[in-house]
């Protein structure tokens, strides 16, 4: 799916022409600056816009007519991405080493394409051969790991000395 597409599809009457804009300045603004959008979401009911590059996550935020606040979380430093729905829009939680970036009442649908492009953007970089890398894959691999091991105790599925002595020899304790 063309997120960038959907997103202007969904802006809302009026709004269409002024959210292709938008991701026009953002896509010639990031060009010049080296890199690829791939891929766009909007708040339908806010003035929030998440843009996925190749690198990073650019959270923009229209605060007022000449004044917007952005963010920007490396890729490298996501640790997880979550998606909660309400009815058909959902909200975007990605969380990263000292920050978070939230979006809300993005179309279910476009949610689940972000979420699923920056998961392909991790796994791609998690083959990167350098050591740096190498080393921050493991401490994310084992960070995801234990999430999901967390997941399975909250449901029962395991039991605590279960998870604990499997949190313990991923840690290497």
């Amino acid at each position: 799916m063309d997120t960038i597409a959907e997103t202007i599809k969904f802006a809302g009457f009026g709004k269409k022409k002024a959210m292709a804009k938008q991701i026009q300045m953002f896509d010639d603004r990031l060009t010049d600056q080296g890199e690829t959008l791939l891929a766009v979401c909007a708040s339908v009911k806010g003035t929030k816009q998440l843009y996925v590059t190749d690198n990073r996550i650019i959270l923009h935020e229209i605060k007022g007519i000449v004044s917007n606040d952005e963010r920007s979380i490396p890729l490298a430093s996501i640790s997880s991405i979550n998606i909660s729905n309400k009815l058909v829009y959902s909200t975007i939680e990605i969380v990263s080493t000292g920050n978070k970036a939230i979006i809300d009442d993005v179309p279910a649908h476009i949610a689940l394409e972000i979420k699923a492009a920056i998961e392909n953007l991790k796994s791609m970089a998690k083959t990167s051969s350098s050591p740096v890398a190498k080393q921050e894959k493991d401490m994310y691999d084992v960070a995801d790991e234990i999430r999901e091991l967390k997941d399975l105790l909250d449901d029962g599925i395991l039991t605590q000395e279960e998870f604990d002595a499997k949190k313990k020899q991923l840690l290497g304790i």
